[in-house]
């Protein structure tokens, strides 16, 4: 698409990978405006000050900024709070009249999210690292440019541009925030790995898009196998075990990973692949029934009845 025909607002916190961002695609034609999330899990003095800092790299760049302030609210902070970001930009693109996002998530936390999967026992699906585009909403794309730089590229950037960064002190605290995992990889593992290999992140980033082609792969498996394996009755899902198992164990997995999609369940990524794997296992062989993430299994004489808990 020419730049023209994708209005793009740029996603900017103030901190200096968004402000890279800023300043490589400010004069793009596509380019419309810069949108600032403000929320209340920071001192306000501390917010307010990165919400004059992006004002400020606005009218330098000529570029109008538009505001929204958020309240994160109870629960798992950290998945709350990027849960309210990006439906904030979502709809600070629509004030902007645009249909794409640009975030500035970059091959550092690439890797930081891999490793973080890999600890937690992680599938293929678990070791892609951030989509580098998926939709916001129903009129909105979140696209990421820069997942194959690093975060020193993007600190470059606004060194040759003059531009002090807002920076965030508990980045880079391990034992402060919200995800002290992502905080100690940063802080305690990266360093590690850049001393023993110089350019770990870029590796990391270009071995997370090969996960991602193999997971679309097993993707296009799936729906292949579905219609062959998989049929409805009663408001449950059946399945052929002989054809089941003759599946190679990404397809068994895959397949039901889409039986919650079916079910409605949005949340499939939450479907570990530990529990696949023994889920998928003991449709194999297994006998009687079983209910494990969302689903109910049921062994019947020539299939496994699947419905949803």
């Amino acid at each position: 698409m020419r730049d023209d025909a994708r209005p793009t607002l740029l996603a900017v916190s103030g901190g200096a990978d968004s402000c890279a961002l800023a300043f490589a695609l400010a004069k793009r034609p596509g380019v419309k405006c810069i949108g600032h999330v403000v929320h209340d899990m920071r001192p306000q003095d501390e917010a307010e000050a990165d919400r004059q800092l992006v004002e400020e790299l606005g009218q330098l760049l000529d570029l109008p900024v538009y505001v929204r302030y958020v309240e994160v609210g109870p629960g798992n902070a950290e998945a709350s709070a990027r849960q309210h970001r990006y439906a904030a930009l979502a709809k600070l693109a629509a004030d902007g009249g645009c249909r794409y996002v640009a975030v500035a998530h970059h091959a550092d936390d690439v890797l930081e999210t891999v490793l973080a999967n890999l600890i937690r026992g992680a599938g293929p699906r678990g070791l892609r690292g951030p989509a580098p585009r998926r939709a916001l909403d129903e009129n909105t794309m979140l696209v990421r440019p820069m997942l194959h730089i690093t975060r020193a590229h993007a600190e470059a950037i606004c060194q040759a541009a003059e531009w002090e960064w807002a920076h965030d002190a508990t980045n880079d605290d391990p034992d402060t925030g919200d995800a002290p995992l992502r905080a100690a990889i940063r802080a305690r593992v990266l360093p590690v790995m850049e001393g023993l290999r110089p350019g770990a992140a870029m590796r990391a980033s270009r071995a997370a898009d090969a996960f991602r082609h193999a997971v679309h792969v097993v993707e296009l498996a799936v729906s292949d196998a579905w219609p062959d394996i998989v049929t409805e009755q009663g408001g449950a899902l059946v399945l052929d075990r002989s054809a089941y198992a003759t599946c190679p164990e990404a397809v068994r997995e895959g397949l039901l990973r889409r039986a919650l999609v079916h079910f409605g369940d949005q949340g499939h990524d939450r479907l570990s692949a530990a529990t696949a794997r023994s889920l998928a296992s003991w449709i194999v062989a297994g006998r009687g029934s079983r209910t494990a993430a969302g689903l109910h299994l049921e062994h019947t004489h020539d299939g496994v009845a699947v419905s949803r808990t």
